[in-house]
């Protein structure tokens, strides 16, 4: 009887430990999984901030941003293009190691000459008002605010039709493009919406995509 009593308060210890040690490697990984994605929204802003544009995702994980002209809204969700941002592979991952997905608003990955509006460029600039937004993040679609970029990892893959829809989960990690010039490049928001023509020059393409989940 002593024994069972013994074997029993044993297991239960070890029931508790078992139990902490399971909490605590999930927390990790989810802390994990917050800082990688934070790193990459700031690689992100970088980008853009040099290059004038957000980047396209890598379509088959090689890390490099797809280039290859489509009509379709596929091209623009993928996975982290991380030597195009100069992170690593491991960076652009989740807490799991399974890479993380990445949805940018098509007209926001075109070539602009400016990051701001100037006399001199009124219509190439990447404050110029967005017409016709393709993300919608738990049915919101903001106009001028519009949603640049969503980080989400691979169970929550965003679905496709006339748009590409958001379902917002835990790690769903959505940037605006007033929030993307304001807090992250230290600039003023994007001009109201007007009704103006949108004409940036498309990059050329040189690459080929095989993207799937």
């Amino acid at each position: 009887m002593e024994m069972a009593i013994v074997i029993a308060i044993i297991g239960a210890i070890s029931g508790f430990f078992i139990t902490r040690s399971i909490t605590a490697n999930r927390m990790l990984r989810e802390n994990v999984t917050r800082s990688n994605i934070d790193t990459v929204v700031i690689a992100l802003a970088a980008h853009v901030a040099n290059r004038h544009r957000l980047p396209k995702p890598s379509l088959n994980n090689d890390g490099w941003e797809n280039t290859t002209a489509r009509e379709d809204l596929s091209g623009y969700v993928g996975y982290i293009p991380f030597h195009t941002l100069g992170i690593s592979a491991k960076i652009a991952s989740d807490g799991d190691v399974k890479p993380l997905i990445y949805t940018v608003e098509p007209f926001l990955t075109v070539n602009f000459s400016s990051l701001y509006e100037t006399e001199a460029n009124l219509g190439g600039n990447f404050c110029h008002p967005v017409l016709d937004p393709k993300i919608s993040v738990g049915g919101r679609i903001a106009s001028p605010d519009v949603v640049a970029f969503v980080i989400d990892v691979r169970s929550n893959p965003p679905t496709i039709a006339d748009r590409i829809v958001v379902t917002v989960s835990k790690n769903t990690t959505w940037i605006s493009r007033d929030m993307l010039l304001m807090k992250y490049l230290k600039g003023p928001p994007a001009r109201a919406n007007t009704r103006s023509q949108q004409q940036p020059t498309q990059e050329q393409p040189n690459d080929v995509d095989d993207f799937n989940f």
